[in-house]
């Protein structure tokens, strides 16, 4: 979890200094670098959400 913590917190930065560069976040290359971010952040809440289940299921 931390590598993917650590891999969401980098491309955030990403985002944020595309924006800052472009002066907008209506910009194709930012709005790329959200839409990548916005899979990422969907897939690590999936894999917690499985990762929950699991323990739930396992009772511990």
């Amino acid at each position: 979890m931390d590598k993917e913590h650590g891999r969401l917190e980098r491309m955030r930065g990403e985002l944020v200094e595309a924006a800052a560069r472009k002066k907008t976040f209506l910009h194709r290359d930012v709005l790329l670098l959200s839409q990548s971010l916005d899979l990422l952040i969907v897939k690590a809440q999936a894999e917690k959400i499985r990762r929950l289940k699991g323990t739930n299921a396992t009772g511990g």
